[in-house]
């Protein structure tokens, strides 16, 4: 954030804007309230791309350098959080055009731009790709409907711009939420002012670049706050994909960057204005003290455990983490999710017959083990049948079925003998998928390399 905001308003107005982003109340939301850190880490990202896509667009030099952390950084976010990259999409857009409209139009630069996208997307296309073609292979669903569907979880004008709750409940229908979706008082308070005295000095026709910036800025803030609030229905409603959002108060994490950012034009202002040390300093100390004192409360959890990692990975705590998770990623042959835990590799047998297993080994996507059985029965694995899993007996591919209900694997065998082995396969789309992110990751060290060389 200081990188972006120093090139734009010194160090000075940097300052204001890295210490305002660290302190933005919904970012401290995502991190100690939420735990939501994904998130927390797209946010990471969004100066980066602002300083790099400008730097493509009006440097003369080093333009490879840029492209390059371009790319990087846009993979950051498509790698961190998917709905935050949908909701930041457009403001990248918008920012980048803003720029092209102040400088003269390049086929290069138009060209850089693109293929910095395209980079990006080849360099987290692993988990992308699948990510668009695959997900209707899982309940993914779930995540966009009752509880979890975006017209829930709009924020009101109070909890937005006047209250000070602070809680670590959740997100309810209406106005009851448990936690807070504040911008924060100094977050709007001070754009606002400076949004007002920036239309006073364009009216001037004074610093005309920069104040247009400035105005910018601020009115994209209140855009993106206004995503989050209820008179945005009709959006939501006319451009479908923004739905995968889930949580219209997720655009706060966008409002939390851009009023940051556009704080630091004080820091430009009392410069540009030959302002001396003192009142400088007279204006800034207070504002820094006043931002500490109101926010620091959020840097930390409510409440904290005890909970050690041997506790959280046994017992009932343990029971209900492989158990009761949500529905979203479960196969589409399942029903339901279980309630209890499996009874071992094989979860079920059918007749009751007896057997015993040996030399168990298994990795994030195979099982192997050894299988001795005494009569013909049909056995259920505790594993959910995903697409391109394939099952042998002694390296021969055997049939297997769903079950119907928990979706998971069901074969019969004769009795003797068995060596089992069941590997998930890649889909074509994820073989795919790799190899574009192989290419793209080779192609980049490459380019980096020469660049540097």
């Amino acid at each position: 954030m200081y990188l972006c905001a120093s090139i734009f308003f010194g160090p000075l107005g940097a300052f204001l804007s890295t210490l305002f982003y660290v302190y933005a109340p919904y970012r401290n939301l995502n991190i100690y309230v939420r735990g939501a850190m994904n998130e927390a880490w797209a946010s990471v990202f969004f100066p980066l791309i602002f300083y790099f896509s400008y730097r493509l667009i009006t440097a003369k030099k080093h333009q490879t350098y840029y492209l390059l952390f371009l790319s990087l950084s846009i993979c950051g976010v498509l790698l961190s959080h998917n709905p935050m990259m949908l909701a930041f999409a457009p403001f990248i857009v918008i920012w980048v055009l803003f720029w092209l409209f102040h400088q003269p139009l390049s086929s290069s630069v138009i060209k850089n731009l693109l293929f910095s996208a395209l980079l990006s997307f080849g360099l987290s296309a692993f988990f992308t790709l699948p990510v668009l073609f695959e997900s209707r292979l899982v309940k993914i669903d779930s995540m966009f409907s009752g509880y979890y569907h975006y017209s829930a979880h709009f924020a009101s004008l109070k909890q937005l711009f006047l209250s000070n709750f602070w809680g670590e409940g959740p997100s309810v229908w209406g106005t009851e939420d448990q936690m807070s979706f504040m911008v924060g008082y100094l977050h709007w308070l001070l754009p606002s002012l400076i949004l007002i005295f920036s239309f006073y000095l364009y009216y001037r026709k004074i610093h005309l670049k920069t104040v247009l910036l400035i105005i910018f800025l601020v009115l994209l803030g209140f855009f993106s706050t206004f995503m989050a609030h209820q008179k945005s229905f009709l959006f939501w409603q006319l451009f479908q994909p923004l739905q995968k959002v889930q949580f219209p108060w997720r655009f706060l994490n966008i409002s939390a960057f851009l009023f940051s950012f556009s704080v630091g034009s004080l820091g430009f202002y009392l410069n540009k204005f030959k302002f001396n040390p003192k009142p400088t300093f007279v204006i800034i100390f207070p504002l820094v003290l006043i931002l500490l004192i109101i926010n620091w409360q959020h840097l930390t959890p409510i409440t904290h455990g005890p909970v050690t990692d041997a506790q959280k990975m046994s017992g009932i705590a343990w029971t209900n983490q492989i158990t009761s998770g949500s529905f979203d990623y479960l196969p589409q042959s399942a029903k339901t999710a279980a309630i209890s835990p499996p009874s071992g590799i094989i979860d079920e047998i059918s007749p009751k017959v007896s057997y015993q297993t040996s030399g168990t080994k298994s990795g994030t996507d195979w099982l192997f083990f050894n299988l001795d059985l005494k009569e013909k029965a049909t056995l259920t694995l505790s594993r959910l049948a995903f697409p391109e899993f394939t099952l042998y007996d002694r390296q021969t591919p055997i049939k297997f079925q769903i079950e119907p209900i928990l979706g998971r694997i069901r074969f019969e065998l004769g009795p003797g003998n068995h060596q089992l082995f069941l590997k998930l396969r890649n889909t074509p789309v994820r073989t795919i998928a790799n190899y574009l992110s192989l290419l793209s990751w080779v192609f980049l060290i490459w380019k980096f390399l020469k660049s540097k060389k």
